[in-house]
Formats: C-alpha cells, sequence, structure tokens
C-alpha cells in the first residue's frame, strides 16, 4: 500500500500516506468488526486509503493548480491496475530505488526506504544504522524535504538510473533482514516475517535487466542459512541459545540445501563483496556437524578479506573471536582490548560481551563476570539482557566450582 500510493502521490505526501494508512487499519477493525471481512480484503484496503488520501489532499488544495487536479482523478483511474501484482512488485522497486536518490547522502537512502518501504519507526531504524532515534529523525525530515525540492517522480522508468543507487539498495535490504534476525520492533527476538519480506524484495532485483546476479544470489545464500538455523536460536521459554550450544537437528535442511544453491550461483558474480565472504561464512556454520568440528580457519580467512572491504568495529570483533579460535583466546583477547580502545560507545556492549566470554574460556571467571555485568548495564533490550544475565550465574557457579 505504501509503496503504490507513493508511487501514485508522490513524496510530497508520504507523511500523509503513513497516516492515512494507519486510519483505514483501523476503520477496517470498526467496519469489519461489525460487517465482516470483505470479499477482498486488501483491494478494499487499498481503495479505502486511495479515497481517504484523494479527499484529504482536495481539501487542503482548495486552489490546486489544474494540472494537479488532472493528476489525482488519473490516481483514481488507474488504482485498479496498480493493484496487479505485477504493478506492485514494480511500485516496490520504483519505491526502492527512488528512495536511493543520488543528491542523498548514503545512510539518509537508506533511512528514508526503512521508512518509507518497510514501515520502520525511528527507533528500528536507529537500531538498524547505530544511531540515536532522535538523530534518525531529523535525517529522515531532511531527506523529505530534500526530495520534495527535487519533486522526484517515481513513476518514471528508473532502469537507467540504477547503476549508481544499487550499493545503497543492497545495503538496506541487508539491514532489513538484519533487522528481522534480531528485532527491536517488539518483545520477541525474531520477527520471520520482516526476514522474508526482504529475501521477497531481494527476489525482485533478479527481474532488473543487467544486473550482478551473482551479487544478489550471494545476499540470498546469507539470508537462507542463517533463516535455517532460526529453529534452534531459542529455547523454549524465548530466551537465545548462542551458536556453540544450539541443537543443530533442529536446523531446516530444506533452507541449507537452498542457501548452498544460491551460493554456489553467486560464483558469476564479477566481484568478491561482503556478501560473498558472509554467505561463505554462515556456509561453514552450516556444515558443520558440531561446533567444534568448526571450520575456523576458513571463518577467519574469509573475516581477513572482509576486513579489506569494511574494517568497522563489527567486522573486527567478530574477526578477533574467529582469531582467539584459530590462534589461542589469548591472542584473540589481545585484538578485543585494542579494540575497546576505540570503538564507538554504541557498540561497546557486544564487545564487552565478547571480552568475557574469552576470559570465560581462559577460566577468568571473576574478570569475564565484571564484562559481562558492564555489558547488561549498557544492554537495553530485555531478551539480551536474560542472556548475559545468565553468563553472569554461569560464572559465578564456574568460579565456586573452580574455586
Amino acid at each position: 500500500m505504501s509503496a503504490i500510493l507513493t508511487r501514485i502521490f508522490g513524496f510530497q505526501n508520504t507523511e500523509l500516506i503513513e497516516d492515512i494508512i494507519q486510519e483505514t487499519f483501523l476503520s477496517a477493525i470498526k467496519i469489519w468488526g461489525i460487517k465482516g471481512s470483505p470479499e477482498n480484503p486488501e483491494a478494499w484496503l487499498m481503495l479505502v486509503a486511495k479515497n481517504k488520501i484523494i479527499n484529504e489532499l482536495n481539501r487542503k488544495k482548495r486552489h490546486a493548480e489544474k494540472n494537479e487536479k488532472i493528476h489525482y482523478e488519473q490516481a483514481e483511474e488507474t488504482i485498479d491496475e496498480l493493484f496487479l501484482d505485477h504493478e506492485i512488485k514494480d511500485s516496490q522497486l520504483r519505491v526502492l530505488f527512488a528512495c536511493c536518490h543520488p543528491d542523498l547522502k548514503a545512510k539518509a537512502q537508506i533511512m528514508l526506504t526503512l521508512k518509507v518501504l518497510s514501515g520502520f519507526g525511528d527507533k528500528e531504524i536507529a537500531n538498524a544504522l547505530l544511531m540515536s532515534p532522535s538523530a534518525v529523525k531529523k535525517g529522515i525530515f531532511r531527506a523529505r524535504n530534500k526530495l520534495k525540492e527535487q519533486n522526484e517522480q517515481i513513476g518514471i522508468p528508473f532502469l537507467s538510473e540504477i547503476s549508481d543507487r544499487m550499493e545503497t539498495v543492497f545495503t538496506i535490504l541487508y539491514l532489513i533482514f538484519n533487522e528481522g534476525y534480531k528485532t527491536t520492533r517488539s518483545k520477541v527476538i525474531i520477527d520471520e516475517e520482516l526476514c522474508y519480506e526482504s529475501i521477497r524484495l531481494t527476489l525482485l532485483l533478479l527481474e532488473i535487466p543487467e544486473v550482478d546476479e551473482g551479487k544478489i544470489y550471494a545476499l540470498l545464500s546469507l539470508m537462507y542459512l542463517t533463516m535455517a538455523r532460526f529453529p534452534s536460536r531459542l529455547n523454549g521459554v524465548g530466551e537465545l541459545i548462542e551458536i556453540a550450544e544450539q541443537d543443530r537437528s533442529k536446523w531446516d535442511k530444506e533452507l541449507i540445501g537452498v542457501g548452498f544453491n544460491f551460493l554456489k550461483k553467486s560464483r558469476s558474480s564479477s566481484e568478491l563483496s561482503r556478501y560473498h565472504l558472509e554467505s561463505a561464512i554462515a556456509s561453514v556454520h552450516c556444515s558443520a556437524a558440531t561446533f567444534e568440528e568448526t571450520d575456523w580457519d576458513t571463518i577467519l580467512f574469509c573475516y581477513e578479506k572482509l576486513l579489506e572491504i569494511d574494517d568497522s568495529t563489527m567486522v573486527r570483533l567478530n574477526h578477533a573471536i574467529a582469531f582467539s579460535r584459530v590462534k589461542g583466546f589469548e591472542q584473540g583477547l589481545e585484538l578485543l582490548k585494542e579494540l575497546e580502545k576505540k570503538s564507538d560507545a554504541i557498540k561497546r556492549p557486544l564487545l564487552f560481551a565478547a571480552i568475557a566470554d574469552i576470559n570465560r574460556q581462559l577460566e577468568r571467571y571473576e574478570i569475564a563476570k565484571s564484562y559481562y555485568q558492564v555489558a547488561l548495564d549498557l544492554t537495553l533490550k530485555e531478551p539480551d539482557k536474560q542472556f548475559i544475565e545468565k553468563k553472569i550465574m554461569e560464572c559465578d557457579t564456574m568460579n565456586i566450582r573452580h574455586n
């Protein structure tokens, strides 16, 4: 609905569109509760939302120019055609690429797309981009105003302009999946629907001619191989289970097969991307019968290559963990301690937890507990807190046994 209505009425009305969509669903709850759901609920929602927007625009723009009035009259005539499956896909692709306007900075493009196309709130976007919600709100406001000034039209063909926007599109889809993998949108940890949405949008990219299909397949491989492990990520009461303790018999073999098939197809790419390397890492985990049999040498090699592409705190953190598995925990701890001096505050909870974990492996339970406690103090989401609290209890238990 958001994609189609934004395509019809333009970016200058995105805030109105968001409000109207919410109003439409509230109307559906009230009316359907009395009269029952209509024969075609999706079409009903679209029609009501469209009419509400047109009425509101007519109310606000009584003195609009004639060509604007014609535009909205045409919108009434074409709405049924736009609701066809192929037009929905086309509208979503157009919005996706239109949000990635070259006059916007890359981060602004990402924020706008997550807001307009995927319905993310400021908090979810802040989590995905490691920003504050207030900074996200300001960034989206500026981006919308920029597109209003440019009078960006999203109903025109975009295929000739996508090459400069493709990398940001990949990043957006990657971030949407990550939000589903560990969501901030609700009390649950995993939002599988959001993960499938990112996969669906990624598959749409295969319909674009002259695109690097190998890179698309690499991203799809990463998504499928990651989703395959979802059945064992949580215990019976919804608590996180780290990969070392997961029941691998619960991993979805069908999704793993699809992921490996996409990984094979990704070799057609003309470049080695972060998605190729991350999907290769995921494939190594999925190939190991037990955690102890994991091929850490290959994982370390992939992270070393990934550092050449993305020398970020998170990549360095994961590289240090892999390094500790290959070269020894003491050497891995040295890398993490160096990273501690340079890392941003917002990324420190994961770093402190990683330092704690290595100290726990080295049987330094008091030191591990102190780092877990700092990580706990900086952690906001309740499931993460519960996971760390459990680690602190384990340190206390092991410390008693050790002494």
